[in-house]
């Protein structure tokens, strides 16, 4: 087995709950390019007893059903929801949040686990909050009470080579439920 040395994405591990990283319209968080995670920071019990499947289409259009499960490094503070990489933190926060959005930003909720289509392609996180608590008609303030936030932006080489491997790298750690897709 391969071990994996983490210390170079300690700060990933500082983690803040999302409601302070916004001071009403501004969002507290650098506009620089970083590796960045979603944090399940509320009660675990909640997170693990709220709906854990979904229905993706996989090669051939034949689904595949997936149950997220308690599988996150034991030695995390709390579980990862997400594992992304950007150019723009402050900018990509705010797309996966969608703090402008009130309510539910996709209020079609399908009987089945069926995986919606996102209302954009960068709210994975908003999506995936929203499908695994499909009856909370306030999905937004769910995040801001519940979710944490963490970034880094140093690197110690190219930071587009090193954004890029350590995306892949973390999803495959700390095996976050909404990086989760199916080849096609």
């Amino acid at each position: 087995m391969i071990q994996v040395d983490l210390q170079q994405y300690s700060p990933l591990l500082d983690v803040e709950l999302t409601r302070d990283l916004c001071y009403g319209n501004k969002i507290l968080i650098p506009e620089s390019a970083g590796l960045y995670a979603f944090w399940w920071m509320g009660d675990k019990d909640r997170l693990m007893n709220a709906n854990r499947h979904i229905v993706l289409k996989g090669p051939g259009g034949i689904d595949v059903d997936i149950e997220w499960l308690d599988w996150w490094p034991k030695e995390l503070d709390y579980p990862c929801l997400y594992v992304g990489k950007t150019t723009n933190l402050r900018k990509r926060f705010g797309q996966h949040l969608m703090r402008k959005t009130l309510g539910r930003a996709n209020p079609n909720v399908p009987p089945s686990n069926r995986k919606v289509k996102p209302v954009t392609t960068s709210c994975q996180l908003r999506s995936g909050i929203e499908h695994t608590f499909k009856d909370n008609t306030d999905p937004l303030q769910l995040i801001y009470d519940n979710v944490g936030f963490s970034f880094m932006t140093e690197f110690t080489g190219n930071q587009v080579v090193e954004r890029f491997y350590g995306e892949d790298l973390l999803v495959g750690v700390l095996r976050p439920w909404y990086n989760i897709d199916s080849e096609r």
